[in-house]
């Protein structure tokens, strides 16, 4: 650890308690929520505050019963231990299915296996120390273009364009011809589209919806499916391909697969990784610059320890030099995390939290609830990285902090993520000063992924 990672216990903090939609004295009911314009886009909005008390809620609507569930050993239970009893419900699937198709983030069985075993050596430690340098360039490509004069800047933008050129280059070898400012309205419009929770999703009948947010989705989704459609058809084409993540994910499939079907698998995948391989990362990014810079203190220590680990410029070395800024960004996916909420819908009947389960519920985590739990955390809606001093990890249980999911489904992208945003957060803070912009109040917002609502303009000074 550096001599500024050691510093910061021993200095009185200063909690400051981040923006989050106040709790509902009294739970408004499923169908309510649906009918809801306001609820219906943003459910943060509809929570009550008894899911913040409580390790168990049911709730009933038509003829489904939602069993909502925050106690640790029976997460386990739902995602390691009878994880066969669990499986994503149809209704999450037919969310997913017009932009992931059947992609490793939307397929089951032996189906979601393969794939897995195809990619898991893309995301190895070791592969990830690979493309560290590439994480280091752009990273320092992005301070180049940001500016530094003091004045507003909307750092969820420039997260979202550095986390795409990332993808980018590092799994399609800046091949996709894509631009940035084209292809993030695109992605936004699928993420707003996509992501409401809606009566009609959960009946089957989403095809009926005659929504303006769910037409540009779909306009979305067509472009983007055209665009990297194009772009793996002519890979697929190539005698001298590069020899990336794209191509061997192509060239495996076509082993096993007729050839149409082979370029739609790839193209469900690379579509998987462009689209949301970047966002989770990009709003972990902005969220982090905004709590850092609501917090002085922390901002000085994340920064000095920054400089420290950036003092012999080798990129490889960063990230295991950067404890205390590991522990914000943790803090952070623990405030904010990227997968707001998560759904399995039982395959045989069960128990958790002493309550029976039956075939055919659905059993609903949320990570939005379960990190800012009273019963789990102290003082869980304030800003703490201290929460993550390895001492206090020690005390937790492992089923309570679930930012990138748990058990064999566990998103494989999560080393790449967390080594990616940790050169980003170092490079800029290392470079500039940020602070709150005036008048702006920020407001998250949860459609596909826990975003900052109308972006995350900020006070950035050139250091």
């Amino acid at each position: 650890m550096t001599d500024a990672s050691l510093t910061y216990a021993h200095v009185p903090p200063v909690r400051f308690r981040p923006s989050a939609p106040e709790p509902l004295e009294r739970d408004p009911g499923l169908l309510p929520m649906l009918f809801s314009p306001r609820m219906s886009r943003n459910v943060l909005t509809a929570i009550p505050r008894e899911a913040f008390e409580r390790s168990y809620r049911q709730v009933k609507v038509l003829n489904l019963t939602y069993h909502g569930i925050n106690e640790p050993d029976a997460i386990k239970r739902v995602f390691l231990d009878n994880a066969q009893n669990y499986r994503r419900p149809g209704f999450v699937k037919r969310m997913l299915q017009p932009i992931l198709g059947d992609s490793l983030l939307n397929t089951e069985g032996d189906a979601w296996r393969g794939q897995r075993r195809l990619m898991a050596g893309t995301f190895t430690p070791h592969a990830v120390d690979a493309v560290t340098p590439l994480f280091a360039r752009l990273a320092e490509r992005s301070c180049d273009r940001t500016p530094g004069d003091g004045g507003p800047v909307d750092m969820a933008a420039e997260a979202t364009r550095t986390t795409l050129e990332v993808i980018d280059e590092a799994l399609y070898s800046g091949q996709t011809g894509m631009p940035f400012q084209e292809v993030s309205s695109l992605v936004r419009d699928v993420m707003v589209g996509t992501g409401q929770l809606r009566l009609s999703l959960l009946l089957g009948l989403q095809g009926l919806d005659p929504g303006a947010a769910q037409r540009r989705a779909r306009r979305a989704q067509r472009i983007l499916a055209q665009r990297m459609g194009g772009f793996i058809r002519a890979r697929a084409a190539m005698a001298d391909a590069p020899d990336d993540f794209i191509t061997r994910l192509y060239r495996t499939f076509a082993s096993e697969h007729p050839h149409d079907e082979a370029i739609q698998l790839t193209l469900d995948n690379a579509m998987t990784f462009f689209v949301a391989g970047h966002e989770t990362t990009a709003n972990g990014l902005a969220w982090a610059v905004y709590l850092l810079a609501s917090d002085d203190q922390a901002q000085t220590w994340a920064r000095e320890e920054s400089l420290a680990a950036w003092r012999d410029g080798d990129p490889t070395l960063v990230a295991e030099r950067l404890p205390y800024l590991r522990m914000v960004w943790e803090e952070t996916l623990r405030l904010y995390p990227p997968v707001h909420r998560i759904d399995r819908e039982a395959l045989g009947d069960d128990e958790l939290c002493g309550q029976r389960i039956r075939k055919g519920d659905q059993v609903t985590i949320w990570p939005w609830v379960l990190h800012r739990h009273r019963t789990l955390w102290d003082e869980p809606d304030l800003f703490n990285p201290e929460n993550f001093d390895p001492e206090a990890k020690l005390g937790r249980h492992r089923y309570q902090y679930i930012p990138f999911g748990a058990g064999p489904r566990i998103c494989i992208g999560m080393g790449f993520a967390q080594t990616e945003a940790l050169i980003i957060l170092s490079r800029w803070l290392a470079t500039f000063r940020f602070a709150p912009a005036p008048g702006r109040k920020v407001e998250p917002l949860a459609d596909f992924t826990l975003r900052p609502q109308g972006g995350m303009p900020l006070l950035v000074e050139r250091i």
